[in-house]
């Protein structure tokens, strides 16, 4: 039994030595040039909603400032190809807040001329049963260019509930989207 073991680890080793200069070859994508788009809004989610409807808090007529951050990185609009989102997350805006209450979260751009027509931007389903004063969103893969090349643009932030809302939550919504050329 010993010698066949010895035969497998011989066979065996090869591939491992193989596998592990894949894996540690490969090198951290990087951004691509571009530059970044910085947004932060508050709202308050208020205490007491209920677990058996969809909950949304509509952010209207942000800023994109895309106009001046073309104008800084000396580009046009016709250069940029993609406006991705890179990160966003919910933080409370005191430091005794939970998000324990959230199963999930959607966060959606859109245009205030027509709110149906939405992109979903970043969310995070399932929430951690204890994400504690952060909840970071996954941020998805389509580019919100439509939207955010605009002077101004809209968010839905949608949240289903796993519990009811015990106290009123001032939140701080905080996304980056990066404008590749």
């Amino acid at each position: 039994m010993l010698l066949n073991f010895s035969k497998m680890i011989k066979r065996l080793l090869p591939i491992l030595v193989f596998c592990s200069l894949l894996i540690f070859s490969c090198k951290k994508e990087e951004l691509a040039p571009g530059f970044d788009m910085l947004f932060e809004q508050q709202f308050s989610i208020p205490a007491g909603l209920s677990v058996f409807a969809v909950h949304h808090f509509y952010l209207k007529n942000l800023s994109s400032h895309y106009t001046n951050l073309l104008s800084d990185n000396k580009k046009t609009d016709a250069e940029i190809k993609a406006i991705l989102p890179i990160e966003a997350e919910l933080s409370g805006v005191f430091g005794d807040a939970s998000f324990d209450f959230v199963e999930e979260a959607s966060v959606r751009i859109y245009l205030e001329t027509d709110p149906t027509d939405y992109l979903e931007f970043a969310y995070r389903l399932p929430v951690p049963l204890d994400p504690g004063n952060r909840l970071p969103l996954i941020p998805g893969l389509g580019s919100v260019k439509k939207y955010a090349s605009q002077d101004r643009f809209s968010v839905d932030v949608s949240l289903r509930l796993r519990k009811t809302t015990p106290d009123e939550t001032t939140t701080r919504l905080s996304f980056r989207l990066r404008a590749n050329y």
